[in-house]
This record gives structure tokens, C-alpha cells and sequence, in this order.
């Protein structure tokens, strides 16, 4: 959630004479809070995105003021608010030169301007943004467990800009480190930069935690702005951990975005299971017919009749034959490659083989062969709702 600088100063100037003198080219930043500033050792409260005020009390001079705009660039701030009065009598050149070299957005006001006020109204202001934000996050959830739900919330989006014929594509992400998902975690460290880039564009955006994973709704978004997203994302694992990412296809209106989202979330699980940085729905083949079963006990059933008896014998004689059987699938059926996969020679794979086949009580046909396959497939993505399941 955020409100870029130059949509937090659009009335600043008429309102409290505040003027931009260098660094325009930063001014799409986005703003996370405000924060007045005296010392001219920058704080460590400082997180990043902020935009900072001060008076230059306790300091003599101006010169004091280049070391302190770097400091501040260091630290992630936004953009700088001097005081011009008692304190601060003029902003030097050369303070100047540096933010707009480097695209710190620098303004002034006079000392007649209460900075008191200021700071509340812009408080106010981002704070109304956020909560902005969480509305049509919560609308977006709404319409994607119930399309008819837009009744409720079409008013809303559209005053938000999405407009109900508009296309929307639906991007989801999570990042797993060590088995678990810490995508919440992750997306709170990146939050601000994750939006700035949002900001670029011309259309709207929406962006919130679903199940477990973040989830984007993109309007009118162009191929190229989606991969250009999708590899801004990847930044998501910096701290550690896999980025997994699922893309919709391209829907028309705001009913159809309940279905981009499942699309969405069914390429992305294939990211999981795939272990692929990012999926398109389009690529995941005939798993499309696996994610488009919403009674979870007609998969759950298909698995017992293909792999429960052999699952049975594993457990009861402490067995292995599953984990065979799937690296013989994997492998078309190659005992040598199955042999080296697995570390043994190639007769033991053999006599496994035969009594796989004795348990299931079948040949490996071709049928049964693409059965067993999407068998283990559809026990992978169980898994993985069970696992959403606890998350939610």
C-alpha cells in the first residue's frame, strides 16, 4: 500500500508554499511515513520511503546540509523538506546539484509554514491511502470467493479506477525457504519497492495477501509490463528462500477475475511442483483438467484407485516401491536410468518392477502408464491444498 511523493504534494505548494527546487526525477517514489529530523546523524528508526522535514536548529551554518541529504539517500529516505528561516537561511548549490544529479526530491518552505501541519495532513493522507488500498484488496477477495459479490463492490472499483469491462491479468507469488512459506515476510520487506514499480505504469493495480500468497490484479497490462513484474518479483527471495509465481490468462471484466485468479494459482502450484521460478497457465497442459476439479474426494479417489493398494504394501513391508514406480515413470521406462537414479544396478530395479506389477495387478500399459503418472501429480497437488488449507 502506498501513495507516491508527487500525489502527496500535489497541493503542497498552494496550500503551504512548499516548492520543489531539485530532484523531480524522484518524485514517483513512494511514501511510507513522515518523519521530522534535527540531528545531523540521520536516526536508525529509519526504514526507508520516508519523507523527511527539518529546521537545521542546533546547527550553525548551511554547509552541513550536502552530508546530511546523503546520509539521508543512504538510509532510503525519499525526499527532503527544508525550513527556510532562522535556522536553514538558504539551501547551498551544491546540496542542490546533488539531488538533482541523484533524483532526491528537495523542497523548500518558508518558516511561516507550520510543519506541524504539514506533517498531520500528510499523515493523514497516507494513512487514508492504506486504508484506501485494504478496500479494494477486500473487494478483490470478495469477487474472487464470489463473483456475484460485485453488486456489492463494482461501485467501489470503479471510483478506484477498475473499470468493469476492463482486461485484468492476475499474477500470484509465494516464497517458500526451507519448506515453509514465508512470502508474508518477504512481501513486507519489499513492499515499497514492489508498488514504486507499480506506479510506472498507466493503468491500475491492486495488490494483497491471498491464501497464503500475494496476489496482483493488473489492469490492461501489456506482455511485457507482466514480465517485466514478474522479474522485479524475483527480488521477493533476497533474503533467502524460492520465488514460485503463477500468471492468469488475459480476462475480460471484473467477473472474470475470480476465474484469473484459480488460473493464477494452478500455474503457480505447477511452479512448485516444478520447481520453476515462474509458470503460465497457458504451459500447464492437460493439469488444467486436474485444477479445474473443485470436489477434492473425486482426485483424492482417482489416487486410492491407481496407487492405493501399492501405497498400502510400502507402508506394511516398509517398502519403496512408489518411489520406483515414479522414477520409472519419470524415465520412460529406462531400468538403466532408473538404476542410476536410484544407486543400485539395474537387475534390483528389475525384480522391483515385477513385483510392482504384482501388487497392482496389471501390465504398464500405456494406459496405465499415463494413469499412474497423473496419479502421483494429483497426490502432489493435494498435498500442496492441504498445506494452503493450514495457511488459511
Amino acid at each position: 500500500m502506498a501513495i507516491s511523493l508527487s500525489q502527496l504534494c500535489a497541493n503542497a505548494e498552494k496550500s503551504y508554499a512548499m516548492k520543489l527546487i531539485a530532484g523531480i526525477g524522484g518524485t514517483e517514489n513512494t511514501v511510507r511515513w513522515v518523519h521530522i529530523v534535527e540531528d545531523s546523524e540521520v536516526p536508525d528508526f529509519l526504514h526507508g520511503n520516508e519523507l523527511i522535514f527539518t529546521t537545521g536548529i542546533g546547527h550553525s551554518g548551511n554547509e552541513w546540509l550536502r552530508d546530511f541529504v546523503i546520509s539521508l539517500r543512504k538510509k532510503g529516505a525519499v525526499g527532503l523538506v527544508v525550513n527556510i528561516g532562522p535556522h536553514i537561511t538558504s539551501v547551498p548549490s551544491p546540496v542542490i546539484v546533488y539531488c538533482e544529479q541523484n533524483d532526491f526530491p528537495l523542497f523548500t518552505i518558508p518558516w511561516s509554514s507550520r510543519i506541524v501541519d504539514i506533517s498531520y495532513d500528510f499523515c493523514r493522507r497516507i494513512i487514508g491511502n492504506e486504508k484506501h488500498e485494504s478496500s479494494v484488496g477486500e473487494a478483490f477477495r470478495a469477487i474472487i470467493k464470489d463473483p456475484a459479490a460485485l453488486k456489492n463492490y463494482g461501485d467501489l472499483l470503479g471510483r478506484s479506477g477498475f473499470g468493469e469491462k476492463s482486461k485484468y491479468t492476475v499474477i500470484t507469488v509465494s516464497v517458500l525457504s526451507d519448506g515453509a512459506n514465508v512470502t508474508g515476510s518477504a512481501v513486507q520487506s519489499m513492499d515499497m519497492s514492489i508498488w514504486r514499480m507499480i506506479k510506472r505504469s498507466n493503468y491500475h493495480s491492486s495488490l494483497f495477501m491471498q491464501g497464503g500468497s500475494l496476489t496482483a490484479v493488473r489492469q490492461n497490462c501489456s506482455d511485457e509490463e507482466i514480465k517485466r513484474f514478474c522479474e522485479e518479483l524475483k527480488k521477493l527471495a533476497a533474503n533467502g528462500g524460492d520465488v514460485f509465481m503463477g500468471v492468469s490468462h488475459t480476462v475480460s471484466g471484473l467477473t472474470e477475475v475470480g476465474e484469473a485468479y484459480e488460473q493464477a494459482e494452478a500455474a503457480r502450484c505447477m511452479s512448485v511442483l516444478q520447481k520453476r521460478v515462474l509458470t503460465d497457465y497457458g504451459g500447464i497442459g492437460i493439469m488444467k483438467l486436474v485444477f479445474g476439479v473443485k470436489n477434492m474426494n473425486i482426485l483424492r479417489e482417482f489416487v486410492r484407485e491407481n496407487l492405493g493398494t501399492l501405497r498400502r504394501f510400502d507402508v506394511e513391508r516398509n517398502a519403496d516401491y512408489c518411489d520406483t514406480l515414479r522414477l520409472y515413470l519419470t524415465h520412460n521406462g529406462s531400468v538403466n536410468e532408473v538404476a542410476e537414479a536410484a544407486g543400485v544396478h539395474r537387475n534390483t530395479i528389475n525384480i522391483k518392477m515385477r513385483a510392482i506389477r504384482d501388487v497392482l495387478g496389471h501390465e504398464l500399459d500405456d494406459g496405465a502408464k499415463s494413469s499412474l503418472i497423473l496419479a502421483f501429480l494429483i497426490e502432489e497437488v493435494l498435498d500442496m491444498y492441504d498445506k494452503r488449507s493450514d495457511i488459511q
